[in-house]
């Protein structure tokens, strides 16, 4: 069994970690107030050079998606030898996994697309005037694509997802839900037996551990940056507020269901 660490080990690492973000942090507001004008032109520039990319933004969307597909097909192609080969099955289930995975990194990529583009004004540079009216030609066609790349990858995403769903039941019967049911997850998590919802619970875990390192990381370097006028107030409530629904969401729920029983119990 391993030894468990002593509280004077614990305490003085706590302490030289609060020291060292302190520094840290001390040091990098520092360098952010005397760069001054010249970080926030280059925070500008930066802003400036990433929306003049306009609908490139799509491109790894679809990059995404098209990998998603193909690990489809190739998971779905195996669907007949799945019964009576176990290794079929094994494969087959890994890259439908992996089809969820990346078309779900692709729904996301998404919504980063629609943000950047939405901060451009349309072809700003491209205005032409017609008496009391302005004729926004080039506007007209990046509109035209915007909305052309929202519908199809949208589209693309939703029906992959659930292509892909229907195929996993198939090696998966005993899964229910509905990829267009509010409540798939919770119908699907309620198909899964014991070992599968602990897994679940692990991933949350995981999940839960890397943001609540993240989350400190992003509030600090918006501290500095809002401090040097650099970021709104808006983006630290924002962050704040994300981060608060997490750690509040854990908690709580935890709270609830160990309660719950003890209540229950009684």
């Amino acid at each position: 069994m391993k030894k468990e660490r002593s509280n004077k080990v614990i305490y003085a690492r706590f302490a030289i970690i609060i020291l060292v973000c302190a520094a840290l942090g001390g040091v990098a507001g520092f360098c952010a107030a005397m760069a001054g004008r010249n970080l926030l032109d280059s925070a500008d520039s930066l802003n400036m050079a990433l929306a003049s990319l306009g609908q490139l933004w799509f491109v790894p969307g679809y990059v995404l998606l098209v990998v998603s597909t193909v690990y489809y097909l190739r998971g779905k192609a195996l669907l007949p030898q799945t019964e009576a080969d176990d290794d079929a099955f094994q494969e087959s289930d890994r890259r439908l996994c992996l089809s969820l995975i990346i078309s779900g990194a692709a729904m996301v990529w998404l919504f980063i697309a629609l943000g950047i583009n939405g901060q451009t004004e349309w072809a700003n540079s491209k205005a032409m005037w017609l008496g009391d009216h302005i004729l926004r030609i080039g506007g007209l066609m990046e509109g035209v694509l915007f909305i052309v790349n929202l519908v199809v990858q949208l589209i693309w995403v939703v029906a992959l997802q659930a292509l892909t769903v229907k195929a996993t039941k198939v090696i998966h019967p005993e899964k229910k839900g509905n990829v267009f049911d509010t409540k798939f997850q919770k119908d699907w998590f309620r198909s899964c037996d014991e070992a599968e919802q602990q897994q679940i619970g692990q991933c949350s875990y995981f999940s839960f551990r890397v943001m609540t390192t993240l989350f400190p990381i992003v509030m600090l370097v918006l501290f500095i940056l809002a401090n040097n006028g650099m970021a709104s107030s808006g983006w630290v409530l924002l962050v704040g507020g994300l981060w608060m629904v997490q750690l509040m969401s854990y908690q709580c729920m935890a709270y609830i269901l160990d309660h719950g029983k003890k209540k229950h119990k009684a």
